[in-house]
């Protein structure tokens, strides 16, 4: 049973270290390539047509979500101004 529990815990930690890899190869490839639409396959080559495969649905989901996260910061900007402007009346 505790052998079990050490081998979950393992799995766990792999498969937190896997989905940490794919969303810095994500991000770094977001910021070298930009978001394509459609991913680019060289049958000459493989390997590197596996992961712009691989990495094509994350590309998308950067690409929804950018947007989401601006107007989502915009917004905490706002809110803190209001709230600043609050604690600045009643310290008046």
């Amino acid at each position: 049973m505790h052998l079990q529990s050490v081998f979950m815990r393992v799995l766990d930690l792999a498969l937190l270290a896997g989905a940490a890899l794919y969303a810095g190869l994500v991000l770094t490839s977001y910021r070298t390539e930009g978001p394509r639409l459609l991913p680019q396959v060289d049958w000459r080559d493989p390997a590197h047509s596996v992961e712009r495969l691989a990495l094509w649905p994350g590309l998308m989901a950067v690409r929804v979500a950018a947007p989401i996260f601006g107007m989502l910061s915009e917004a905490s900007a706002e809110v803190g101004e209001w709230f600043l402007s609050q604690s600045h009346r009643e310290s008046q």
